[in-house]
């Protein structure tokens, strides 16, 4: 499904592709290069009660993301049926307010919502690790709402981004685990005398010998609580926030071998084809290392597989850059 475009005229249409194909001076109406993107505004904590939430603004695109921590039991047999199904998966929900599409229809803002969740379903929570209580038991499974409040270009960038933010603010409940196992002696019927509340003690007769006769192993099944220990109230930020997804997006030029990024919706109404590149990150002591995990291609346009190479290499060299710039702004 295609987003929404500018409506241009021909004439427009035709000098936009002109100045971005000067293969010596090419030339934006803003002035910048082809790989200048715009000023990027970033806010942490916008939403006083979510567990982690941001803001980002570029050019007039401005989205809001927010997550909501919510408590699921393991299903794990739906998760070894249904890879990628299991119950602590991250549920993504995005919303398009009329005001960033004016002339869409709500039902084409409604499938355009459905396309877009489904892509950082597929491309960036998929590569979100499981926020475990008690393993194979329970986990906070994280809701996300991305909401685009203005449309001027870039947008998946935008929503991957936020997707990005929003995880890096993402603050988890410090918990500990509970678990009791002993031995009670029977006595005038009553099976242990002590204070077992707060705790689903599971009793099972213990079977033996002589010695063991007239006891019982007393186990409980492990529980959690909340951890208020410490000077954090509880809460510490999720690990490797540096590894969360990236993705670039690299534009086409007709007729050209230009290509651009961060491109403004009356370029992307020019140059409608594009190829979203998307990189995960895993930091070890020496170095830290990119890889590509997904290929989208959007637009008519095709591209001869001896551009592949260039164009994967640069989409490597913007998202080091990307990541580098990103984490260095982390929330502390």
């Amino acid at each position: 499904m295609s987003i929404p475009i500018t409506t241009l005229s021909p004439s427009e249409i035709s000098y936009i592709q002109t100045s971005l194909a000067d293969p010596i001076q090419p030339i934006r109406s803003d002035s910048r290069g082809l790989f200048d993107s715009r000023e990027i505004q970033i806010s942490y904590g916008i939403f006083p009660h979510a567990n982690g939430s941001a803001k980002l603004k570029f050019g007039n695109t401005e989205i809001i993301a927010g997550i909501k921590l919510e408590v699921v039991d393991s299903k794990l047999k739906s998760s070894e049926k249904y890879p990628g199904n299991e119950s602590w998966r991250c549920k993504v929900e995005v919303d398009i307010t009329p005001q960033s599409f004016p002339s869409a229809s709500p039902n084409s803002l409604s499938s355009l919502s459905t396309y877009l969740s489904s892509i950082i379903q597929s491309n960036f929570v998929e590569n979100l690790k499981p926020f475990e209580i008690i393993k194979n038991q329970k986990y906070f499974q994280p809701n996300l709402h991305l909401t685009l409040l203005s449309f001027d270009g870039n947008l998946l960038n935008g929503l991957i981004l936020s997707s990005r933010l929003a995880f890096s603010d993402l603050k988890l409940p410090k918990i500990k685990v509970i678990s009791w196992t002993g031995e009670e002696n029977i006595q005038d019927g009553i099976i242990g005398k002590g204070d077992l509340s707060g705790i689903k003690a599971a009793i099972s007769q213990k079977k033996g010998g002589n010695k063991n006769k007239n006891k019982l192993l007393t186990k409980g099944s492990e529980d959690w609580d909340l951890d208020l220990s410490g000077s954090d109230n509880g809460l510490t930020y999720m690990k490797n926030r540096k590894n969360l997804p990236v993705v670039v997006t690299l534009n086409l030029v007709p007729n050209s071998d230009n290509i651009f990024i961060d491109a403004t919706a009356q370029e992307e109404s020019a140059c409608p084809s594009k190829i979203h590149l998307f990189f995960n990150s895993t930091t070890t002591e020496e170095e830290e290392e990119i890889k590509l995990s997904g290929i989208r291609l959007e637009g008519g346009q095709s591209i001869d597989k001896s551009r592949i190479g260039g164009l994967l290499e640069k989409g490597f060299e913007i998202a080091k850059d990307m990541i580098t710039e990103m984490n260095n702004s982390l929330p502390q």
